[in-house]
């Protein structure tokens, strides 16, 4: 399997709940505010998704082979470096990220409301255990605003492309091309922390 889920997860969550129901208790008690106590649970929540990562990542990049009989004895088991084809993408910078495979492998983790808000109840469940319906319906407040903010971007770099090519459409380079590689590095004239004459009046 690609996807391993690793052992700790089930015994860090735990860690996670029983401090979360300590820090209830300390607000139930008047000891902290609402305030503090929604940043320590989220500050919890987020530490421990971290360090299921970690654990996943580190499960993903090796495995555990039987080395073959021979001059060093009997067979025996070796571990090394993993072939693992989800970490090998994510380790070479091809496509994916470790945030992205933990919550295929891990645990999706904190979810953001519409406004930009941090739901303090996390995602324990990765796309590999599966959903339930109220896991999946927090997740889809992320995944709407998302897609929104992808389309307005990309509105925003269309019309900045149609407004450069507008501006630069009646530049004509004249000049031959020599070929070179080199520049010449141009900067203000700086005399006593003032500027005597700016950059572009050198140029």
């Amino acid at each position: 399997d690609d996807l391993l889920i690793p052992e700790e997860k089930s015994g860090l969550i735990a860690a996670a709940d029983q401090q979360v129901l300590e820090i209830q208790q300390q607000y139930d008690e008047g000891l902290i505010t609402d305030g503090e106590r929604y940043n320590k649970v989220i500050d919890i929540w987020a530490q421990t998704s971290e360090k299921i990562a970690s654990a996943m990542m580190k499960n993903l990049s090796s495995e555990t082979f039987q080395a073959p009989s021979g001059w060093a004895g009997p067979e025996k088991e070796e571990t090394g470096p993993a072939f693992n084809s989800v970490y090998m993408m994510a380790d070479s910078g091809a496509r994916g990220s470790n945030a992205q495979i933990r919550q295929l492998a891990g645990m999706r983790g904190l979810m953001a409301k519409p406004s930009g808000e941090i739901i303090e109840t996390p995602i324990v469940a990765n796309f590999r255990e599966g959903l339930s319906v109220l896991q999946y319906f927090v997740s889809t407040h992320g995944a709407r605003k998302g897609l929104a903010d992808t389309a307005l971007k990309t509105a925003n770099s269309g019309y900045l492309t149609r407004r450069l090519v507008d501006v630069a459409q009646d530049v004509i380079i004249s000049d031959i091309d020599c070929g070179t590689l080199d520049g010449i590095y141009m900067s203000a004239l700086i005399e006593g922390g003032e500027i005597i004459e700016s950059m572009g009046s050198r140029i």
